[in-house]
C-alpha cells in the first residue's frame, strides 16, 4: 500500500509539474537573442533553431529571434547573466569562448558560466584560421615568415577570433597583427573581400560550409590551422594546433583555451530559473535536435548537427573553471 501511494504521489507531481511547465509558456512569446549581427553562422543556426524550438516548448509559446551584437557576443551574455528576465522566455547563443572570459580576467565579463543555465548545443565546433586566396598567406609557414604583419579580423578582445590569432602569434610566432571592431563574421568576411585584411582565425568550419559555400567551391580562401582538441575528419591535410604544442603546460594551456569549442554553438538561459522551467528548456530543446523538420532543413542547407545536451555542457563548464591556475595563467600570457 505504501508503495502504491508513493507512485500516486509521483504521479501526482509529474501531472502537476507539467502543468505548471505549460501555463510558464502558453501564449507567450520565447525569445532568442544572437550575439552577433545577422547573417553569420550562429544567427543561421538560432534561426533553425527558431522555426521548430517553440512546438516542443511546452505550451507551445511563438519564438522570435533578435540579435544583439556586442564586444563578440559578450554583450549578450552579460544581459542573460544580470538583466533578461528569469522566466524561461529568453534564451540567447553566443562564441563559446565566453564561456571561459571571467576565468581570463576580462573585466567586461560580469557573470559566473558555472551558474548560467546551459540548455543545449546545435553543434560541437572546430574553429580554422583561413586567408583571402590573395592575400599571400597560403600556408601555415607563410603565417611564419617575417616581413609586415599580416592584418586578422576579430570582433572584440574576449572572442574566438581574437585569442585564436593571439594563440598563432604569442605561442607559435606567427607574424600577424589583430584587427578589432567588427560585428560579427558577416562584416569580418567582407573586409577580406575588400582586402582590407588578410583573413580571420575563429570562423566555425561548419559555418563556412553553410554560409561561405562559393568560397570554398571557388577556393577563394585558404585554410592554415584548425582550433580544436582533435582534429576534424573533413580536416585531416590542415595543421592541428594541439599537435604544435611544445609541451604539457602548453597544451594544458590550450585545453583550456580550446575546450569551449565542443560546445561550438550553445544556447543559455538566465541563472535561478525552477528546476521544472529549466527541464522544459532542456527537453524541448533535445526534442527540437530530432525533430524531422529540422534534421531535413539542416541538412538541405548543409548545417551541421551534432547536438550537446545541457547537461554535458553545465559539465564542460565545471571541469573549466577547475583548470590549474599555473595554466590558467599561462592561457592568460598567450592571449594577450
Amino acid at each position: 500500500m505504501r508503495k502504491f501511494m508513493v507512485v500516486i504521489a509521483a504521479l501526482l507531481g509529474a501531472c502537476a509539474g507539467a502543468e505548471a511547465q505549460e501555463e510558464a509558456f502558453r501564449g507567450k512569446t520565447l525569445e532568442i537573442l544572437v550575439g552577433f549581427g545577422a547573417g553569420g553562422g550562429y544567427d543561421t543556426y538560432a534561426r533553425a533553431l527558431g522555426q521548430y524550438y517553440g512546438r516542443h516548448v511546452p505550451g507551445t509559446p511563438s519564438v522570435v529571434v533578435r540579435n544583439m551584437p556586442g564586444a563578440g557576443s559578450l554583450t549578450v551574455v552579460n544581459h542573460i547573466a544580470s538583466a533578461a528576465p528569469r522566466n524561461g522566455l529568453t534564451i540567447a547563443t553566443f562564441d563559446p569562448a565566453q564561456m571561459i572570459a571571467p576565468l581570463m580576467g576580462e573585466p567586461n565579463a560580469k557573470f559566473d558560466a558555472t551558474k548560467l543555465t546551459w540548455v543545449g548545443s546545435m553543434a560541437d565546433s572546430t574553429n580554422v584560421c583561413i586567408s583571402w586566396a590573395g592575400s599571400g598567406l597560403k600556408t601555415w609557414d607563410d603565417m611564419m615568415k617575417p616581413g609586415e604583419p599580416a592584418p586578422m579580423g576579430t570582433t572584440g578582445p574576449s572572442d574566438a577570433r581574437h585569442q585564436h590569432t593571439a594563440i598563432l602569434r604569442n605561442m607559435f610566432g606567427a607574424n600577424l597583427k589583430i584587427i578589432p571592431g567588427y560585428k560579427g563574421s558577416s562584416e569580418v568576411r567582407l573586409a577580406m573581400e575588400r582586402g582590407e585584411i588578410a583573413g580571420n582565425c575563429g570562423d566555425s568550419w561548419s559555418s563556412l560550409k553553410t554560409t561561405a559555400v562559393d568560397w570554398l567551391k571557388d577556393r577563394k580562401i585558404n585554410i592554415l590551422a584548425q582550433f580544436a582538441i582533435q582534429s576534424h575528419p573533413e580536416l585531416k591535410d590542415v595543421p592541428l594546433i594541439m599537435d604544435r604544442a611544445r609541451n604539457e603546460r602548453d597544451r594544458a594551456a590550450l585545453r583550456l583555451l580550446l575546450g569551449p569549442q565542443v560546445a561550438g554553438r550553445p544556447f543559455i538561459a538566465p541563472p535561478d530559473l525552477p528546476a521544472p522551467i529549466v527541464s522544459a528548456l532542456r527537453n524541448a530543446f533535445n526534442d527540437t535536435m530530432k525533430d524531422p523538420d529540422l534534421v531535413a532543413m539542416a541538412q538541405k542547407m548543409d548545417l551541421e548537427l551534432s547536438p550537446v545536451t545541457g547537461d554535458a555542457i553545465e559539465k564542460l563548464v565545471a571541469e573549466l573553471n577547475r583548470t590549474p591556475r599555473d595554466a590558467i595563467d599561462l592561457a592568460k600570457e598567450i592571449v594577450k
